[in-house]
């Protein structure tokens, strides 16, 4: 380059690095008054105005802390450790919006991740079938079933124990029993609410809404037959099912024979969801226990009178549908006497429900002789982990950006791919992501 002044200039970049805060000098070159070059643009990566260079290693150094601390513990924790100098100092609302744009990134690389398996293995990014040459070569529709002489030997067991009318007979169960040692997976699907901010405080004189509005993300946990699991999460059902078809095409667990078996908590968008994406490949839908059980001790607080009288016909009630008789658990709820009734409508709500859910119900009793998972994750629920554990604490309420970015990270921290990322901006999505993770 000829000609033009050499100027320099002393601590103007500044990078965020994992060893505290550096400021380097930078140079430019002038020719009067047009800038010829300059270091900070041409040589260093750009940033805004007042905003620093982050290192490689910045984001994996600060972007997990909020995941188990506010924002503004987190960013204390961050300047006792950078020391910066005045005016300098890393802030909350800096460190959730780096956590946002990262976490946009990440949901990003998941759905473009998701779309290239798709359509690679003959599907449309929206899940429908493009090829079915191409699907069929990539899945087996064969299931796997434990034999009818193992159940009954079991059922007789169970018999045993039993007055006639709790007798559990195979003929009259709608399901079957899948052999745990041949399964593609168990999908756990819910939905999991935390608070919603308010744009702006409540008017004066106005009155306070009958119900808090809530932001929802749903989370997905997926378990193969060597008990390894993923968790995915998206804001919504609808963009969650094409992820989850890509991750179980990816793993090659739609290729191998067994069965599919969907836990979930009795959603009627949710059950339609998986309807209309796996209606290719045989499946079972499970209604996941502890939901049954946490629905029908909620419903029945709300329309019985009487602490002593909602607890003996819950009892009764959960005993029959432990067994899967859920026509003796409706016939249960209809005889429930008219004085100990506060509120008829929430127990015809949960007559329906067990009416809409009838063959998303087993027989749990039959389930766990078996040896059969009759709730969703035997670990404590994904969505805990991911999302309430932080989010569901007193006082909180969450922006739906920002409720469903810290849940993307965490996510990403359980599933052992925060070191790919943060390092090569990339997702291994698969099982085995912990190969990954250097050693402690």
């Amino acid at each position: 380059m000829q000609g033009g002044e050499l100027l320099e200039r002393p601590k103007e970049y500044i990078i965020e690095a994992e060893v505290g805060q550096l400021e380097v000098d930078t140079f430019e070159i002038k020719k009067g008054s047009k800038k010829l070059f300059s270091t900070k643009r041409d040589v260093f990566a750009e940033t805004g105005p007042r905003e620093a260079h982050k290192s490689v290693c910045f984001p994996d150094f600060a972007l997990l802390y909020p995941c188990d601390e506010s924002y503004r513990k987190s960013a204390q924790k961050i300047n006792r450790a950078l020391r910066p100098k005045e005016g300098q100092q890393v802030q909350a609302r800096t460190l959730a919006n780096l956590l946002e744009r990262e976490a946009e990134q990440i949901a990003a690389s998941i759905v473009k991740k998701a779309e290239g398996i798709l359509e690679a293995s003959g599907f449309h990014p929206n899940g429908a079938i493009k090829s079915q040459k191409k699907v069929f070569e990539v899945i087996s529709k064969e299931e796997v079933s434990l034999p009818r002489e193992k159940v009954c030997h079991m059922i007789e067991e169970l018999n045993g124990g039993l007055i006639k009318e709790k007798q559990i007979d195979l003929e009259e169960l709608h399901e079957t029993f899948e052999d745990s040692n041949a399964i593609k997976a168990n999908v756990s699907i819910d939905d999991v609410c935390c608070k919603k901010q308010k744009a702006e405080g409540r008017k004066k004189d106005s009155r306070p809404k009958e119900k808090r509005e809530m932001v929802s993300n749903t989370v997905v946990h997926i378990q193969n037959k060597e008990s390894k699991v993923y968790t995915a999460l998206s804001p919504t059902v609808s963009q969650m099912m094409p992820i989850v078809l890509a991750f179980l095409l990816s793993n090659g667990l739609l290729s191998q024979p067994g069965s599919l078996v969907f836990f979930t908590d009795g959603a009627r968008d949710l059950r339609k969801a998986i309807q209309d994406f796996f209606h290719f490949i045989p499946f079972k839908i499970i209604l996941d226990w502890f939901h049954l059980k946490k629905k029908c001790k909620d419903l029945l607080s709300m329309a019985i009178s009487g602490k002593a009288v909602k607890n003996q016909i819950l009892t009764q009630l959960l005993a029959w549908l432990w067994l899967g008789k859920v026509e003796r658990a409706i016939q249960l709820l209809r005889e429930v006497s008219q004085e100990s009734i506060k509120n008829h409508k929430e127990l015809h709500n949960l007559i329906n429900y067990l009416e809409r859910n009838r063959s998303c119900i087993p027989c749990y009793a039959l389930r766990n002789q078996l040896g059969l998972p009759t709730s969703s994750n035997p670990e404590e629920y994904a969505n805990d982990l991911v999302v309430s554990h932080r989010q569901k604490r007193n006082g909180m309420s969450w922006s739906p950006d920002g409720s469903t970015s810290l849940a993307t990270l965490t996510a990403l921290r359980r599933n052992c791919e925060d070191h790919q990322w943060l390092l090569n901006q990339d997702l291994r999505f698969q099982f085995d992501a912990q190969a990954d993770k250097p050693a402690a």
